[in-house]
């Protein structure tokens, strides 16, 4: 595959999850602060059913599709139409189930709440199969002006409704049309359109790939969502707002943007699958440049935390700080686990994946229960988040390994430089948030701070990442 293209997409997948992201987060301060934390804790409740179902519609069926060599128009239509046909399924669950939700809360709003959201499982079930598509064929541009507007328009529909007194309906309502925004201009604007057609060979040839993926990714949801159904059901909903809110903010600055490397890189590693040293190349390449841009942005945001909610949450939203210290963490080997599954998935190693889901959500639900239920600690419910996080890195390492010509020596040399650069970086920004200025200014300087320290530590220490961005951006530049 053409480096340029690669690159290239890798570098509208950035700009799409940026955008969107960036959209998303100026929304969700205007949100906070017009909406009651108890509005954000019905609505994480019921995101969770919701969640499930969309991760039983998407599954793994869309990936099954990239990772496919020859995969054309009747492999896409025929897994297009099986995912809705799960997802009319799935919504009918939710339907009958809603009750049952509104009674095991004792919330009887969660009813119609759970009825209306999830009717976006059936364009989340369309999306996933338009989002195969694009990644399949690298066609991020595209994706990035349609995930921008679908952000700002959804955005828009959502702080109108908060200023006119709709409460949770206003997060639902944006909640709901950014999906269907987006599925109606992926629509318009990419070649595959969904047609009448179903081929059970091509059902038949994915499935045992895309079996396993989606059997791993209905148990990463459920695994990353019981934390929302016990906190919701053993604390209060303001609880679970802080709790969701400390880990929203992590998960807009770096969760979608390491995603979005990852809808790049599956394709790429699939494309030359049968090159194992070349595949080992470009992943030791993957986690040094993705580390030393996304690691920084973690620790700056455990740095700010406390000036960052308080000027930009204001004070109601303060007891969500120690949660966004604590799960922003959760994301520090984020990017080293997407790049080493992705590179597992590329050579059909899917069963690695399922192996990870399996052991990593046992021993969630275990620290879970004892957290929630033993010690009544929602911190120790997140700290127990950053333990499967590593965890998990640990296994995925241990498979790549196994599988390319990669030690846990270089993997540890290609990651642990940004990894002590931001750590110092973060200290130093911490300390200077105690600075006795006013809020605005403080979190400026420790912004300005932190810029320059790392900047300044990476050329010191002669980091080849650097060097590396900056010729890139040179390039992108002059050209």
């Amino acid at each position: 595959m053409n480096n340029k293209k690669v690159f290239s997409g890798i570098g509208w997948s950035f700009a799409e999850r940026i955008s969107a992201q960036l959209v998303s987060l100026i929304v969700s301060i205007i949100l906070a602060r017009i909406l009651a934390p108890e509005d954000y804790g019905i609505l994480a409740i019921v995101n969770v059913f919701v969640a499930i179902g969309d991760a039983l519609v998407a599954g793994g069926f869309g990936i099954a599709l990239v990772q496919k060599k020859n995969s054309d128009d009747t492999d896409f239509n025929s897994i297009c139409w099986v995912s809705v046909f799960v997802s009319v399924l799935m919504y009918a669950v939710l339907f009958i189930c809603a009750p049952l939700i509104s009674d095991f809360y004792v919330n009887n709003d969660l009813t119609l709440i759970t009825r209306v959201l999830g009717i976006r499982l059936v364009f989340s079930a369309v999306n996933s199969i338009q989002q195969a598509y694009i990644q399949k064929k690298l066609l991020f541009m595209k994706s990035c002006i349609i995930g921008t507007f679908g952000a700002i328009v959804s955005g828009i529909i959502g702080i109108v409704l908060a200023l006119t007194g709709a409460g949770v309906w206003a997060l639902i309502a944006q909640n709901m049309m950014s999906v269907i925004i987006s599925t109606a201009m992926l629509y318009f604007f990419i070649e595959w359109k969904p047609r009448l057609q179903c081929s059970m060979s091509s059902i038949r040839e994915m499935w045992g790939y895309g079996s396993r993926v989606f059997l791993a990714t209905t148990v990463d949801t459920l695994k990353d969502n019981i934390r929302t159904l016990v906190v919701g059901k053993v604390f209060s909903s303001a609880d679970l707002a802080y709790y969701n809110q400390g880990k929203r903010f992590p998960q807009l600055l770096v969760n979608d943007i390491v995603n979005s490397v990852g809808k790049v890189l599956l394709p790429v590693f699939s494309e030359q699958q049968d090159d194992l040293n070349k595949n080992t190349d470009f992943m030791r390449l993957s986690i040094r440049v993705s580390s030393f841009i996304l690691l920084p942005l973690i620790f700056g945001m455990v740095g700010i935390a406390d000036n960052f909610i308080l000027l930009f949450l204001t004070e109601k939203w303060m007891p969500c700080v120690p949660y966004l210290r604590i799960l922003s963490l959760v994301y520090v080997t984020r990017s080293v686990n997407t790049i080493l599954k992705n590179a597992l998935l590329a050579i059909g190693k899917s069963e690695v994946n399922l192996f990870h889901e399996v052991v990593t959500s046992v021993l969630t639900v275990a620290l879970i229960i004892l957290a929630a239920f033993y010690f009544r600690s929602i911190p120790l419910i997140a700290w127990s988040y950053v333990l499967i996080s590593l965890l998990g890195t640990c296994i995925f390492s241990y498979f790549t390994v196994r599988n390319f010509p990669y030690k846990v020596s270089e993997i540890l040399r290609d990651y642990l430089p940004s990894l002590t650069l931001s750590g110092i970086m973060c200290a130093v920004v911490f300390f200077v948030g105690k600075i006795p200025l006013a809020t605005i200014f403080v979190l400026l300087l420790q912004i300005i701070v932190g810029i320059v320290i790392y900047i300044v530590g990476a050329w010191l220490f002669r980091m080849d990442e650097l060097v590396y961005i900056l010729q890139y951006m040179k390039k992108k530049i002059r050209h």
